[in-house]
């Protein structure tokens, strides 16, 4: 049975704080669902099964006082801010896609209108490479866990993590297992113990790869630029709904490496790029200052408030009903902590430093049907006409 869950805080949470508290409270249990704010910013609410409400209750309430003590007065600043975000308007509103189908816990098929409109957002965040000169590069879905351990995965974002395991190479666990599951339509409970220690997990993020290819290397002094898409994997327990957040999703990234005046040069311009195509598609959004969903971790907060403050990571944030926010992309520079990680040196400069600037394809989709709707003849000019919506097109 469940109930929700009141908590009311000390004092209104800011917007920054909010967003922050929302991102963890989901990792409190995985029954925790529908969590949002409300009083402006001063409850947190929450629905959870009623045996574990009292509980729960506890430690939401002393994870946001956590989240706003530690966020103090920290503003966020806002890069650009589209005209549409002064009066947002909802076309899609409460309407579902026709061909959006959720097969499982964060994992879609799209056809028809929506997967056209994927495949625009793709070839258009593939050219946004192109002035860069953008070098292409195929990854792979599988990262080396010791690969993932340099990035420091394991220690911010464990809850995320997917893991890929195979059976011990044993003939008789084998046999057994097989036999188990003759006449079962899913996993027993002795699974796990007939894997073998993961020695890969499906990639949350493509850009690993590029510093991966790259370890042990000295790079030209002009840097290298990479373009690279394909398919993450970030379990977000009751965060994954419907197309804003998935387990199973698809990211396009344009990745910069250099020195550390270099990148940043990049990222400016790349934000500069990114606000023309935000103000010609109409879309109601900003991009701004924010942080990753780091894990519950006594550091989890000051890793937060080191991004916001020290202005690492800008995302795309856009406008949905109700107040809403989705993330769609983001600006990252992650100073030289990779080319330290993985031993990547640039030409008379020292370790490398990395921007990768990074699209979630399906999200885009989610967030243009909200505000545009489905109807394509009311879509901006710029998406209208692509290629992909003229009559006949596959």
């Amino acid at each position: 049975m469940s109930t929700t869950v009141t908590v009311e805080l000390k004092s209104p949470a800011s917007e920054m704080a909010q967003e922050e508290i929302l991102k963890q409270v989901a990792f409190l249990s995985k029954g925790v669902s529908n969590h949002r704010f409300a009083g402006n910013g001063a409850v947190l609410q929450f629905d959870a099964p009623a045996a574990e409400s009292e509980g729960l209750r506890t430690a939401a309430a002393e994870l946001a006082t956590k989240i706003q003590r530690g966020l103090r007065s920290l503003q966020r600043k806002v890069r650009h801010r589209t005209p549409a975000a002064d009066k947002p308007v909802f076309k899609g509103a409460g309407k579902s896609a026709e061909g959006v189908h959720l097969l499982g816990i964060g994992q879609v098929a799209l056809h028809g209108m929506p997967l056209k409109l994927f495949r625009y957002f793709d070839r258009e965040f593939e050219a946004f490479g192109r002035p860069y000169r953008a070098e292409p590069v195929m990854t792979p879905t599988l990262i080396p866990s010791t690969a993932l351990a340099k990035c420091d995965y394991f220690r911010s974002f464990p809850n995320n993590v997917t893991f890929a395991c195979h059976m011990l190479e044993e003939p008789a666990r084998v046999t057994d297992f097989r036999a188990r599951h003759q006449d079962r339509d899913e996993l027993d409970d002795k699974a796990l113990a007939d894997m073998q220690t993961p020695e890969a997990c499906l990639s949350p993020a493509v850009c690993y790869h590029v510093y991966h290819l790259n370890k042990g290397k000295t790079l030209p002094a002009a840097g290298v630029t990479y373009g690279i898409c394909g398919k993450c994997f970030r379990y977000e327990s009751s965060n994954m709904a419907d197309l804003r957040r998935l387990w199973d999703f698809t990211m396009r990234e344009v990745v910069f490496l250099g020195g550390r005046d270099g990148v940043l040069a990049d990222r400016e311009r790349s934000i500069a790029q990114m606000a023309g195509l935000m103000d010609e598609w109409e879309l109601a959004g900003e991009i701004r200052t924010a942080s990753d969903p780091f894990f519950i971790a006594p550091d989890a907060v000051s890793k937060a408030y080191f991004q916001l403050s020290s202005e690492t990571k800008y995302e795309i944030s856009l406008m949905l009903p109700d107040d809403g926010r989705l993330a769609v992309g983001s600006h990252n520079y992650h100073t030289d902590f990779f080319g330290r990680a993985f031993d990547v040196t640039i030409a008379g400069e020292g370790p490398m430093h990395s921007v990768c600037v990074a699209f979630g394809l399906e999200r885009w989709v989610y967030a243009f049907l909200q505000q545009h709707g489905t109807d394509p003849a009311g879509w901006p000019a710029r998406v209208r006409n692509a290629p992909e919506f003229r009559d006949g097109a596959a």
